[in-house]
């Protein structure tokens, strides 16, 4: 993923001419920027001072891509005046998008938003509406100017977790380069993520939440918190202990199962609230007394879930997008990290059946069903101001459409590049429809025919939709014209080719038969006996 990894707003003296942004592509090779965007907010209205469109460049091969001023060296890939980036209290917020369009002087906002930081030189300033929006419930980072005479800056060093404001720290500055963190700064959480949760179904006699880590990774320090309710409040907490496995996955069995370290956990119940939202996370802490409120504070990783997606959201939000699970099913049911193509979504994982301690069972792209739907709609406006917050209201309803359907476990990751475009009155959507195994790619292509086949009127945020046949019955029309098309091509070529070969046997025929009949005695000019000879 890409992250903000340094951010150096103030410079000693008046110069401010060496200020800079630095990113970091965690896979450490060259990644193309494409879709995302760098904002800068001010603290004292919130609203965006500077906005850069990063689409065009890339990072460096080692994952870096630098935004700064001309006294910065290394160059930076895009330069700034001098003195662009404010002191503070203000904000550095990282954007994907390829819908919406980020400009100056607009309020801060949380769409899109994939990693921020607030900062400050000044130890009393507030910015409480950026701290809401982009890093909610967390402290703004104070950029000491006491730590060094030199010039310092805030660096990435304790987890590589987006939107974390306890990842950074004063360090010496280090453009394009490893920042620079010193021995003595809080221990690196080991990297370690919530690889499955299995939550149980009527007739599942257990539970379980798998981790998921290099081998040999000490779990040690860290700690798994359940947190359930409408005000999102800790119901149990654990230390965990051991290692992560030779396979890199690490199982606990919860409701007093023992684990494979023979842990008892006693988790009474994970399953998801029937109002407001649940969540499992990992700190990097001690024991979370319960009761106590759900902060980003120390966070290695969460996951959050609730029975209905309008319920989604509320206290737990900002741990991370809401993923709805199916209550009243008897089967069981597990939430799987899985892969995912689409840049555009935070979505990570997917409803599946229970593998504990093996592979995650994932859509894959290999099963995938084209989607082409058309709607007729009274009025495009919604659809294209909101057209972010439609298209995720949209693509909820067709999954619930298709499990309603199939009963076959899909859930909006299964969604794959989902988008949609209105004119007039009509809307038009297309994307991919992943499957788990082949049956599973059938019933959803089962579903996909049903659907076009006749009307289904539904609504979509209160705007009603109906699929129009008229409109619908060209979406298939394009293989076949292409087969078509590709048919009046070969025979184009090969009328060609044959026009070209029938030349040229003509003109060889031709050849020949001159060779074979010379002109008549009578035409031929008399050379002397020497010529003759001569040309014999």
């Amino acid at each position: 993923k890409l992250l903000i990894n340094e951010v150096n707003p103030d410079n000693p003296g008046g110069g401010e001419n060496a200020e800079y942004i630095e990113l970091f592509y965690t896979g450490q090779t060259r990644f193309d920027l494409q879709g995302y965007w760098l904002v800068l907010y001010n603290g004292k209205n919130s609203r965006a001072y500077q906005v850069l469109d990063l689409s065009g460049h890339h990072t460096d091969d080692l994952g870096y891509f630098l935004v700064g001023s001309s006294a910065v060296r290394p160059a930076p890939m895009i330069r700034l005046p001098p003195n662009t980036i404010q002191n503070g209290v203000d904000a550095v917020a990282l954007y994907y998008s390829n819908t919406s369009i980020y400009s100056v002087s607009m309020a801060v906002t949380a769409e899109g938003l994939v990693d921020a930081v607030v900062y400050t030189s000044r130890m009393q300033e507030k910015a409480d509406q950026l701290v809401k929006v982009l890093v909610p419930g967390q402290s703004i980072l104070y950029e000491n100017d006491s730590h060094s005479t030199e010039d310092e800056s805030l660096s990435r060093c304790h987890s590589l977790s987006a939107k974390l404001q306890s990842s950074f720290q004063v360090t010496a500055v280090t453009p394009l380069g490893e920042n620079f963190c010193s021995s003595s700064s809080a221990l690196v959480p080991p990297a370690v993520h919530i690889s499955e949760l299995c939550l149980a179904g009527g007739t599942n006699p257990y539970r379980f939440v798998e981790l998921e880590g290099k081998p040999g990774t000490s779990l040690g320090g860290l700690s798994l918190v359940f947190f359930s309710g409408k005000e999102g409040k800790a119901q149990a907490s654990i230390s965990l202990k051991g290692t992560i496995g030779a396979t890199g996955l690490f199982v606990f069995v919860l409701d007093g199962g023992h684990g494979h370290d023979r842990t008892n956990l006693t988790f009474k119940d994970i399953s998801a609230a029937s109002e407001g939202s649940s969540a499992i996370a990992v700190y990097s802490t001690s024991l979370i007394p319960g009761g106590t409120k759900a902060t980003s504070e120390n966070l290695v990783d969460a996951l959050v879930y609730t029975c209905e997606p309008s319920t989604a959201g509320g206290h737990l939000d900002f741990l991370g997008p809401s993923y709805a699970v199916p209550c009243k099913d008897d089967r069981p049911v597990s939430l799987s990290r899985c892969t995912c193509s689409n840049a555009s979504t935070e979505l990570q994982f997917a409803i599946s059946d229970p593998t504990p301690g093996l592979q995650n069972s994932c859509p894959q792209d290999a099963f995938a069903v084209d989607l082409h739907l058309c709607f007729l709609t009274p009025n495009c406006s919604m659809w294209t101001l909101h057209h972010r917050r439609m298209l995720e209201s949209l693509g909820r309803v067709l999954v619930s459409s298709l499990e309603g359907k199939c009963s076959c476990g899909i859930s909006e990751f299964y969604l794959q590049e989902l988008n949609l475009t209105c004119v007039g009155s009509l809307l038009k959507v297309w994307g991919q429809v992943w499957a788990r195994q082949p049956e599973q790619q059938q019933s959803i292509e089962t579903w996909h025919q049903d659907f076009l086949a006749s009307p289904h009127p539904f609504s979509v945020d209160g705007r009603v939709l109906k699929t129009s046949p008229n409109c619908v019955a060209p979406k298939n029309a394009p293989s076949v014209s292409h087969s078509n098309a590709s048919f009046q091509g070969w025979k184009i070529a090969l009328l060609v080719v044959g026009f070209v070969l029938l030349a040229f046997l003509f003109v060889s025929l031709a050849f020949y038969f001159i060779k074979r009949h010379p002109q008549n005695y009578t035409n031929i000019e008399m050379n002397d006996r020497g010529e003759i000879a001569a040309d014999f």
